[in-house]
């Protein structure tokens, strides 16, 4: 029988419920290739409480109860924790999934949950931004000790390939800086306004259709691709910059007659990150800029775009058309598998000698 790699999950949103209903299914193959059966342990949530059960939780039942509004308490069975950082302390896991909410100018309660998962020798995967751009050195310092991988590929574009395209397969090559339109809200937004809606309208229409949240001022006031882009330039330039840092400036001042002024140019505007170094010191910005034709981040139809520069391969594009959370629950998956990977071979190697 295959041997069960416990998953623990922090947040239980739209990504892990879309990740909870794929794991027993399609997704567990990726996990019986490598001899090995995923099973929870544990869930996490802020509103509808927590549960572990070390012999694993039934899932179904777990998407029933919250998407019925209830609690998970009913599934726990073991003692009682007092809340989410109790729960990364105590439940019995191989790997925890950190997908809590963001706080986008602190990065927490992630980078706690992180951190003590690290320390108390866990696994850690994450799609969440924060850890990344706030703690990324100390995080990766902690997980050395300890002898655990912390991954992190869904924190930017969802699950398309970035952080884990240049570690496995750019070897010997150096990052020199990025740009990239990386909030697709805005996005959307400027495309709707390029069609003559005004601003308000817009944004009104992008809430209706679930693409921004209620509250949208992390999207249009930039704070969420600043976040992404201190992940960017911590994880693939060197640097250890935080959000604060970040020259931001968002798209509340884009009327429809600036973009009609562009597009009569053969440009669009587009809310662009960027990232340099130039000598010791790296310069991350995130603001409005005119694009003209033909330049990649122009690309209609795309809810993230990325330029890597780079000292031997050059400008390296990639493209994501429409992300989601299918998309960044693939990006938990190819995390966990490539724990799941390394913990084999250290298996075999031992059991070898």
């Amino acid at each position: 029988m295959p041997a069960p790699f416990r998953i623990a999950l922090v947040g239980f949103g739209n990504v892990g419920r879309r990740f909870a209903e794929l794991l027993p299914g399609p997704y567990a193959g990726a996990f019986r290739a490598l001899g090995l059966r995923p099973v929870v342990t544990g869930i996490a949530t802020g509103r509808h409480g927590l549960a572990i059960d070390p012999r694993g939780l039934p899932l179904a039942r777990a998407l029933r109860l919250v998407r019925s509004g209830h609690r998970l308490d009913a599934l726990h069975r073991a003692a009682p924790l007092r809340d989410a950082m109790a729960f990364v302390r105590d439940v019995p896991a191989d790997a925890l999934v950190e997908i809590s909410p963001l706080d986008p100018r602190h990065g927490q309660p992630a980078v706690r949950h992180v951190r003590a998962a690290l320390d108390r020798g866990l696994h850690v995967v994450t799609a969440n931004k924060g850890p990344v751009a706030f703690a990324l050195r100390r995080l990766r310092a902690l997980a050395r000790s300890r002898g655990v991988a912390f991954r992190y590929e869904g924190a930017v574009m969802d699950g398309t390939p970035v952080f884990n395209l240049v570690e496995r397969c750019l070897p010997g090559t150096r990052v020199t800086g990025f740009r990239g339109v990386l909030n697709a809200t805005t996005t959307r937004i400027l495309a709707r306004m390029e069609e003559g809606l005004p601003f308000a309208d817009a944004l009104r229409e992008a809430q209706l259709a679930g693409i921004a949240e209620a509250d949208p001022g992390n999207d249009i006031d930039g704070w969420d691709a600043a976040v992404k882009a201190c992940a960017l330039a911590n994880a693939l330039v060197g640097g250890d910059v935080r959000p604060r840092d970040v020259r931001r400036r968002g798209i509340r001042g884009i009327r429809p007659a600036h973009l009609a002024a562009a597009r009569r140019a053969g440009a669009c505007i587009r809310l662009v990150a960027r990232g340099r170094r130039a000598g010791a010191r790296l310069a991350v910005s995130v603001q409005p800029e005119r694009l003209p034709s033909g330049d990649l981040l122009a690309t209609e139809g795309a809810d993230g775009i990325l330029v890597l520069e780079t000292d031997l391969m050059g400008e390296i594009g990639i493209w994501e058309g429409r992300g989601g959370v299918d998309q960044t629950a693939y990006a938990l998956l190819s995390d966990l598998v490539a724990v799941a990977a390394d913990l084999r071979r250290a298996t075999h190697a031992a059991a070898s000698r």
